[in-house]
């Protein structure tokens, strides 16, 4: 069984009318050596986290875990019994970077990191995106706005706000790009996104629209087709499904902490659980690759992309 594949992947279809953003993600994606081999899998799950939008975060960033549904089972068997040894199903308790001083979870964590890169096959990815660039689709958040909710009411989705509208294909872009090198022809697939305001019912738009548009921006990548687009919200206090989920979590947050600790030219003063993740997310896997880009704004106003670089002995 093979694990791993090189990546000689490309765009083919990318040219200058596609997004400025998606054509710098891409430049990157290109050097990436390694990717996951599902080319034996049935099926594919998508988990996915968001975070950057508090008040004094510098970046936005999407976290992506694209998975192997076909041998989850292991890690899943695995995980259940740790859930048991430090009582997180009564009550039932996700694993989340925000509560990471919370008894039970930290003294789990160094156990569960080591479930997710002993038994996850697939590709951990965040993209983190300087929040002095407004909008990464034109260079005026107003206008660029503007037309985006305009090409979505052209094409039958109205109600979209365009601070929204501009999240959905911020993260649809990169999801989009990696769903289509990592899969094949005749796969089942299901995104598992979180409550959010890209996936919302409202009054002239529901959640059935999100889901069409995403296999929409898929077409744009991928020159095959799969058997099943799925897209659902997470199953309530579902731990197999939780603790999926929370991989993205805890990369989203340890990504953001260090990037903010970069930006105020700061080390990184992360508590010892911290530091646990970032050591974490720097080290290498044989069946988890781990895939960290950045888009940042330089001081000519020029965007810079790029590869985060972290450091195993922090």
């Amino acid at each position: 069984m093979k694990v791993k594949k090189p990546n000689v992947y490309k765009f083919e279809r990318m040219n200058d009318d596609y997004p400025l953003y998606a054509r710098l993600l891409a430049k990157h994606i290109y050097k990436i050596p390694e990717l996951p081999d599902f080319n034996s899998d049935t099926g594919i799950f998508i988990m996915s986290d968001f975070g950057g939008e508090h008040n004094g975060a510098d970046y936005s960033t999407y976290a992506f875990l694209i998975l192997s549904a076909d041998k989850r089972f292991v890690f899943e068997q695995h995980v259940k019994a740790l859930r048991e040894k430090y009582s997180l199903d009564e009550p039932f308790k996700e694993l989340n970077y925000k509560d990471l001083r919370y008894g039970p979870i930290k003294r789990a964590l160094s156990e569960y990191l080591e479930l997710v890169d002993k038994y996850i096959h697939g590709a951990l990815v965040t993209v983190s995106i300087d929040r002095n660039i407004e909008t990464v689709f034109g260079l005026n958040k107003h206008v660029s706005h503007k037309q985006i909710v305009e090409q979505l009411s052209n094409q039958g989705f109205n109600g979209w706000k365009g601070k929204d509208a501009e999240k959905l294909f911020r993260i649809l872009h990169p999801l989009c790009m990696f769903v289509s090198i990592l899969g094949h022809s005749g796969q089942k697939t299901l995104w598992l996104c979180d409550n959010d305001a890209i996936n919302e019912d409202g009054r002239l738009r529901s959640f059935d629209d999100t889901q069409k548009i995403y296999g929409n921006v898929l077409k744009m990548y991928c020159d095959y087709e799969f058997d099943i687009i799925g897209f659902a919200k997470p199953f309530k206090n579902d731990p197999l499904t939780s603790d999926l989920l929370s991989v993205t979590d805890f990369a989203a947050g340890t990504i953001q902490d260090i990037l903010q600790s970069h930006i105020k030219q700061n080390d990184y003063l992360g508590n010892d659980t911290k530091i646990k993740l970032v050591k974490w997310m720097a080290k290498e896997s044989g069946f988890l690759s781990k895939i960290n880009l950045f888009i940042t704004k330089k001081e000519d106003g020029d965007w810079g992309c790029g590869i985060v670089e972290l450091d195993t002995k922090i």
